[in-house]
Parts: structure tokens; C-alpha cells; sequence
């Protein structure tokens, strides 16, 4: 736990971790948002039973998770997906309260699956989306993230994030693993074995490169994780800290905190001239980066004001704005890609939550409270955050939509998970 504080550069003023009592502190926000009835329909022939079955499971797993929509028992169709190929009777859905109805027909042929996809809406009598899609045999599941999206985007106007993917640190004895696996927690794997330390993750945004904040024996350096190839390349090794890597949106700048200078100060690395430039300058600590998705600004933590607290700053220069003033501690920023909001860690009284801000300071709105809430990180459409908490000593990842619901884990509770990031596409 030391070493972890230590290269986050965190631990010199935001003080030893004490453990959440029972949230009294926090007013918790929930949207009045009513999920959308979803009806999903899988027409095939009937040697293809098992994908038909595979296709309707995950595109109805995957809108429920985002909790926008809820899958209606099939037990309750007054047609059969054979029936309804022929023609949509708009009634015969409405009868049962369909808001969102997915037609869709799945055939095979030369060892592709081909797919036929309607999206409509009964009550307004109306198709709202119509695509088909070819694949190999063994991509049903990614063709089944595609047609989620297709939903998810035609209903609510808001592109879909289901073919996405995150990367999160899984501690195993005294050493770290990378793990990674597909938004829906299939195909996990593990992609890099055997760090001494391993912190804050992040994409690049083409999903190429994951940047590291490592440890080689005792000292912390940055790394480049390259997905393709699995080597590690290094660049930031100053003497102190090199913590909390953040891209640029696009790609061409890593900011993180470096303390090299005698103070930790935000600095920005050019991936393209391999140089760094300092970016903040105050006898105060700065830490963990994060940039606005327009690349115009930077937020990051401060003690500049006398308790940690979240600033902004034009990355053209000027003066650093204090965002935060709900409470004496505020933390690990993170930009949500819409641009409208900062997510972080807060705490009151010793009780810990994760919240969201506007970008002016103003509609602090707590989203849940745990022990050891840390980490915070959006999913590509800004409607989803991953954080994790820890659970009888064990940390696990969680979600929960950043328009206020319920957290859903999303990883064993077996298994130590923090730091997570998701993928930016």
C-alpha cells in the first residue's frame, strides 16, 4: 500500500486511507429516466438453434447492462420471429408494451452467418433503423455487439459502445498482471504478466498502446504496453516519481506527473519529438492528468489551495481554475468524452463516493459510495463509468451509468481488480 501511494504522488498530501463508514454524507443522485421495454426477436433456421439462442442472449444482455433498456420475457410475444418476418403488426407489440423492437434474421452460408436487422418503434408505428451485416463463423459475438449498437444508437440518438473493450490491473501476491477483456467481461485474458507494480492504465486512442505507470525494483518509470507486439517501451524513467499517464484525444500527447524538477507538476510528453515540456508550475503538488476530449484543456489534482482538490487548465497556458469546493477532498479526475462533466473521487467525513461535476464547478452529483472507491473511468459515450471499490478486503470493478443508477460488478470477487480503463473506441 505504500509504494502504491507513493507512485501516485498522492500520499504526501492526501493522507493515510481510512476505511468508508455508512453513507449519511452523500445526497446519492438517481435519474426518474424509465428504461425503454425492449422486445428482441431471432429468426433462424433451425440447425442454427444454438446461435439464434446466442445472438438474442447477447443483444439483450448487452442493452440491458447500459441500463437504458429492459428485455421483455419472450414467454410474453403474442407472435413468433418467423410470424413477424413476414410483416410487424405494430398492435400485437404495443398489446405488451414494447417501446423498442428488434427484428432480426439469421442465415448461413459458405461459412459466413449473414444478418438482417429492423428496428422499430410500435408506438409510434414507425422503423427507426434497417442493416445487414456478413461475418465470419466465428464472429457472431462481435456481430451481436454490432447489432447493439445499431439499437442502442437508433432508439436513443447516442452511438453505442458494445464492441469496446478494458484493460484493468489484476494483483497477484506481491506482482501485477494487465488484464483484458471485451466490455461484457468475455474473452478475459491476461496481457501482461508479472509487473513489480502496475498503475493507471490508459488507451491510446487507437487502442494500439496502453500507457503504464510501472516499477523497475523500486522505482517508478512509464511505459508504452504495445497490444500488438506485447513489448514495453519506456518513456518516462526521471529520478521520483513518473505516475498517472493520460493520452492526448488525439494521440499525440501523453500528460502525467513527474517530479524530477524537485516539485510534482504535471508535464506533457510528445509522442512524435520524444520530448517532454512542463506543463504546471506551483510549489503546491499536481497529479493525475486528464484532458478535455476537444484537447484544449487539462484537469488534474492539486493541493494548492491547502486539501486536494480538482483544477483546470487552458493547455495554451493561463491560470489554473479550482473546479471543486462540495468538500475538502477531491481526486482522480477524469474527463467524460462528452466534455461536459468531470468524474472523481470525493470524500466527507471519511466516507468516499463517486461523482460527477460540471466543468464550472457547479451540479456535484454523488453517483455511489463504497470503501476504497478509486479510479474512475468513461466509457466511450460518456454514459457509463468504471471505478473500483474494495469488498471484504478485496477490490472488484464495478459500473453504473453516469445519469445515476444502480453499480453492477464486473469482475470476480476471487480476484484483486483495480485501475481500470476503458477503450476510447
Amino acid at each position: 500500500m505504500k509504494i502504491q501511494c507513493l507512485s501516485r504522488a498522492l500520499v504526501c498530501f492526501l493522507g493515510m486511507y481510512i476505511g468508508s463508514a455508512q453513507a449519511v454524507e452523500f445526497d446519492i443522485f438517481q435519474s426518474d429516466y424509465q428504461p425503454l421495454n425492449l422486445a428482441v426477436l431471432v429468426d433462424a433456421e433451425p440447425e442454427n438453434s444454438s446461435e439464434q439462442r446466442l445472438l438474442q442472449a447477447i443483444i439483450e444482455k448487452d442493452l440491458e447492462s447500459s441500463q437504458s433498456f429492459k428485455a421483455l420475457d419472450s414467454a410474453a410475444f403474442l407472435v413468433s420471429a418467423e410470424e413477424s418476418m413476414q410483416g410487424i403488426v405494430y398492435d400485437d407489440w404495443k398489446l405488451i408494451g414494447t417501446d423498442v423492437l428488434v427484428a432480426t434474421k439469421l442465415t448461413e452460408h459458405d461459412s459466413l452467418w449473414y444478418v438482417d436487422v429492423s428496428v422499430y418503434r410500435p408506438f409510434q408505428g414507425e422503423r427507426l433503423a434497417m442493416r445487414s451485416y456478413e461475418i465470419q463463423k466465428d464472429g457472431l459475438r462481435a456481430l451481436a455487439h454490432q447489432v447493439s449498437d445499431l439499437v442502442y444508437e437508433s432508439a436513443l440518438g447516442i452511438p453505442g459502445y458494445f464492441n469496446t473493450h478494458i484493460v484493468y490491473v489484476k494483483k497477484v501476491g506481491d506482482q501485477s498482471d494487465l488484464m483484458y477483456m471485451d466490455q461484457d467481461t468475455f474473452n478475459l485474458q491476461t496481457i501482461g504478466r508479472n509487473f513489480t507494480l502496475l498503475l493507471s492504465p490508459d488507451w491510446s486512442p487507437d487502442g494500439r498502446f496502453i500507457a503504464l505507470n510501472t516499477y523497475v525494483g523500486n522505482r517508478p518509470r512509464l511505459e508504452l504496453f504495445d497490444l500488438n507486439e506485447g513489448k514495453r517501451l519506456p518513456f518516462g524513467r526521471f529520478s521520483g516519481l513518473n505516475s498517472t499517464p493520460e493520452y492526448s484525444p488525439d494521440g499525440r500527447y501523453i500528460a502525467a506527473a513527474l517530479s524530477y524538477t524537485g516539485n510534482t507538476e504535471i508535464h506533457i510528453y510528445d509522442l512524435k519529438t520524444q520530448t517532454w515540456k512542463q506543463f504546471t508550475d506551483n510549489p503546491a503538488i499536481d497529479t493525475t492528468p486528464t484532458w478535455s476530449p476537444d484537447g484544449k484543456w487539462i484537469a488534474f489534482t492539486s493541493n494548492r489551495s491547502g486539501s486536494p482538490q480538482v483544477y483546470r487548465q487552458a493547455v495554451s497556458g493561463g491560470k489554473a481554475q479550482r473546479v471543486t469546493f462540495d468538500s475538502n477532498y477531491n481526486t482522480s479526475p477524469s474527463w467524460s468524452p462528452k466534455g461536459d462533466r468531470i468524474a472523481l473521487i470525493t470524500r466527507k467525513k471519511w466516507e468516499y463516493a463517486l461523482a460527477t461535476v460540471r466543468v464550472d464547478g457547479s451540479d456535484m452529483r454523488y453517483l455511489v459510495t463504497g470503501n476504497r472507491v478509486e479510479s474512475p473511468a468513461w466509457n466511450p459515450n460518456g454514459q457509463m463509468l468504471l471505478y473500483s471499490a474494495e469488498d471484504h478486503g478485496v477490490r472488484q470493478l464495478y459500473r453504473i451509468p453516469s445519469w445515476g443508477g444502480h453499480s453492477e460488478s464486473v469482475t470476480s470477487p476471487q480476484n484483486d481488480a483495480s485501475d481500470p480503463a476503458w477503450s476510447k473506441q
